[in-house]
């Protein structure tokens, strides 16, 4: 079988939608906290940065609008799972920080999500899972960089 762009779109494209779907409602039961997809995202980016971030720096990372993080931060503050710190380089400035609360249940969806993948790919030689590794590490950090090429120009 050759190469075929679309196809390899349409694969991803399914599999996204997929997870997107399944995930926030098991993610919920998993964690123990009511949680939708963005807030998924943004738990999960603090956890994978290990720092606290400004609003502006989460947008960024998730490639949405400074607002709509806004929502989803004082939302999820208000139910313990994030606080905001000073920012030590700005003191007018906060940053947002995962709570024990707020790193507890960014493991848990990670840990799910893990579990996933991990059963799908279960059967597979290790050399399958080694080689689907680097690609998708190298899909995207190629697809990132055309992004931020893309809206450069």
């Amino acid at each position: 079988m050759g190469y075929d762009l679309f196809t390899t779109v349409a694969a991803f494209r399914r599999l996204v939608t997929m997870l997107k779907r399944a995930k926030t409602e098991q993610l919920s039961d998993a964690s123990g906290a009511r949680i939708d997809r963005p807030d998924v995202e943004i738990l999960v980016h603090l956890l994978e940065v290990a720092e606290p971030r400004r609003i502006g720096a989460i947008a960024d990372a998730l490639r949405v609008e400074s607002p709509h993080v806004t929502r989803h931060v004082c939302a999820m503050e208000r139910r313990g799972l994030l606080e905001r710190v000073r920012d030590p380089d700005d003191g007018r400035a906060w940053r947002i920080n995962l709570t024990s609360d707020g790193r507890h249940t960014a493991e848990e969806c990670r840990r799910f999500t893990a579990k996933w993948i991990g059963a799908a790919v279960a059967g597979w030689p290790e050399s399958d899972r080694a080689e689907l590794q680097r690609l998708l590490v190298k899909l995207a950090n190629d697809v990132s960089h055309e992004l931020r090429d893309s809206t450069v120009n």
